[in-house]
């Protein structure tokens, strides 16, 4: 991939480095979240047409993922199935969900940065022995999200992980290799803009703000064992409202209560039979079920306390000049080389 494929300023990558930190609490900044995630009135004619353009805008956005995902590909790309790449994936993803606390991201920005990974990976192998190159990945990842979603991005100097520290141009060339790999496609529909929508259609018994609380739990609970590309985000929203409401249902509860919404044609509308969306949401529902019940036994090894260490762990400095690391999944694998930044 040449130098001119990217010749977007590099200036609309740059972060405010003004040396501001973020120090909000993180319970008012969770609490403050969901509030906004939150649509207490009634559903209008408005809402329902604003949930159309989304399915219609996560469909047009994620047709060419989807094919070429993990589970609806015939042959896969090999690393995303090897146990190395599979443990590194776990480990980066956990490392966001901890630096999204630590700054006080948004949930929607955690979410953006693991999809950023995940198609990435798709497009790109990455070496086993340069573990440097996924931790780099992850930085820029979520570097990249925090710029798109949140009001102010921290220092790119201010991203720590175990092992390794990058220099600042190391992580904004990685950005603009990920930008250029997703064909600057950056900015997509997530499960969180369907969450307060699933709640009224459901009308969920326990209480608006506590069912997305829980909701949130069950998406941060399955992507670990499955790709973000695997299921549509209205999908993944609609069943983490569903898990959160009642984890007792069964598949004709779940498709009874889908077929009651009147945008359920528009979710089945990219499906081979009109009954195999509703089937993808019984699926995602079972998996996140499955999923949180082993998160619950695993809490503690994961408390959040562990950031500190994980952040100030370093033992040596990266500046990206070992660009082989990152090569293309399709037959003929090529040397890339990431753009200069002047």
């Amino acid at each position: 991939m040449e130098a001119s494929g990217c010749s977007v300023s590099i200036s609309t990558l740059i972060c405010e480095e003004d040396g501001a930190d973020l120090e909000a609490d993180d319970d008012s900044n969770e609490d403050g979240e969901l509030f906004l995630l939150l649509k207490e009135q009634p559903l209008s004619q408005s809402d329902e047409e604003y949930v159309e353009k989304l399915i219609s805008k996560e469909t047009n956005f994620n047709i060419a993922s989807r094919c070429c995902s993990p589970s609806s590909c015939d042959e896969a790309p090999s690393m995303l199935s090897q146990d190395w790449f599979v443990a590194s994936r776990i480990d980066s993803i956990r490392w966001i969900l901890r630096t999204r606390a630590c700054f006080g991201f948004s949930y929607k920005t955690a979410y953006l940065a693991i999809s950023f990974f995940d198609r990435f990976c798709l497009r790109r192998t990455i070496e086993k022995e340069k573990s440097w190159a996924i931790q780099l990945l992850s930085i820029a990842c979520l570097s990249l999200a925090a710029k798109i979603e949140e009001e102010r991005a921290p220092l790119l100097s201010e991203y720590r992980i175990e092992e390794h520290a990058f220099r600042s141009n190391a992580i904004l060339r990685m950005e603009l290799l990920v930008l250029s790999t997703l064909e600057w496609r950056a900015i997509g529909v997530t499960p969180f803009d369907y969450l307060s929508y699933f709640v009224n259609k459901f009308q969920c018994r326990d209480g608006s703000k506590h069912s997305i609380h829980e909701a949130v739990g069950f998406i941060f609970a399955i992507i670990e064992v499955i790709s973000i590309l695997d299921y549509r985000p209205s999908t993944i929203a609609a069943a983490a409202i569903l898990a959160a409401s009642n984890e007792g249902l069964t598949k004709e509860l779940v498709e009874s209560k889908m077929a009651t919404l009147s945008l359920c044609g528009s979710l089945d509308k990219s499906a081979e039979a009109n009954s195999e969306g509703k089937e993808h949401v019984y699926a995602c529902y079972n998996a996140m079920n499955q999923e949180s019940k082993k998160k619950h036994k695993e809490s503690r090894r994961l408390d959040s306390s562990d950031l500190s260490e994980n952040c100030t762990s370093v033992t040596h400095v990266i500046d990206l000049t070992d660009t082989a690391s990152f090569t293309s999944t399709s037959n003929k694998r090529r040397r890339l080389q990431l753009p200069n930044i002047n």
